[in-house]
């Protein structure tokens, strides 16, 4: 990779403002030391220091000073070949967004190096530049995903908490506010946080823990399908069949029915080894029963064993 142009620790007064609506025709890094104002997709964001921005090729660049000052590190690059572009795309490091960071001094001594190489008259200075470009985007990952757990890690344990109560209590009436405001957070914020501790909508976890409570009261009382709905807080027993049917892909009293069928045929399936092993007994003792009756309700211990085969000796 080759930097085609790069700027270290530059400071700039209050009305600086970048507003490239074409890009610059290449890719932008930049590592912020001071709050700044970017534009993306016509919207503003502010942006606090220690923050990052990768611009991807021909993405418009604008951004400005949100303050007295506006200071960042700076390069500019383009991949030498293909093999670049796999590197950089392996590492999945987002474009077009603001990367919030712990701090930039690490990345800050990459960039430093960055412009001492390209700027001198080194005879392996675009080797160097190379593997300083590359060695930076390895530390930018290491930290975008060391921020990233570190924040998860905070809200983990109080996320669990939320969720074992959702499991624990289907019948409860939880909706987004009610739940974002045990914890303190927005609806988005909470929202977008426990998709990402959990890789599911906390919502979708309020509907898979009813149905898995409809299901035990389905296969294990004769209560009504309505009272169910009730007893798993639902208001309507239209709107609980219709979450259930989603869920499993049967109805609630389909899913009664083949439950009970199956257990019929496990008892059926059990009856038929008992017999079998019945009869194996019977192989072995030499007494064979004068009916299907005292066939099938053969003494299992050994004593009650010897007693009828004794039994039918003295006929």
């Amino acid at each position: 990779m080759q930097v085609t142009n790069v700027g270290y620790n530059h400071f700039h007064d209050a009305d600086f403002f970048i507003n490239r609506p074409n890009g610059s025709g290449d890719y932008l890094m930049l590592l912020l030391k001071t709050p700044a104002t970017f534009i993306i997709n016509g919207v503003e964001q502010h942006a606090e220091a220690n923050s990052a921005f990768l611009y991807n090729k021909g993405t418009p660049q604008i951004y400005k000073a949100c303050g007295a000052q506006f200071g960042n590190d700076w390069f500019h690059f383009l991949p030498d070949n293909n093999e670049d572009v796999k590197f950089l795309d392996a590492l999945d490091t987002p474009y077009d967004k603001l990367i919030k960071l712990d701090s930039t001094s690490e990345l800050s001594v990459l960039v430093s190096m960055m412009s001492h190489e390209n700027y001198s008259k080194n005879i392996f200075k675009a080797d160097s530049v190379d593997l300083l470009i590359k060695l930076f985007f390895i530390k930018l990952n290491e930290k975008i995903h060391s921020y990233t757990n570190e924040n998860l890690g905070s809200w983990h344990e109080k996320m669990s908490i939320l969720r074992t109560n959702i499991y624990n209590m289907p019948s409860h009436d939880w909706n987004i506010d009610g739940l974002a405001h045990m914890l303190t957070m927005s609806r988005s914020s909470f929202q977008h946080m426990y998709k990402k501790v959990f890789g599911t909508t906390p919502m979708n976890d309020v509907i898979t823990s009813r149905t898995e409570y409809a299901k035990y009261l389905l296969s294990s009382t004769d209560y009504s399908v309505a009272h169910i709905a009730q007893m798993c807080g639902y208001s309507s027993d239209i709107h609980f069949m219709r979450q259930f049917k989603q869920k499993t892909g049967i109805t609630p009293s389909e899913y009664r029915t083949s439950n009970h069928s199956k257990k019929s045929n496990e008892i059926s399936q059990i009856k038929i080894l008992l017999i079998s092993d019945a009869a194996q007994q019977i192989k072995l003792s030499g007494y064979y029963p004068a009916s299907l009756h005292e066939y099938t309700s053969l003494p299992t211990s050994t004593s009650r064993r010897r007693s009828a085969w004794k039994g039918s000796q003295s006929r």
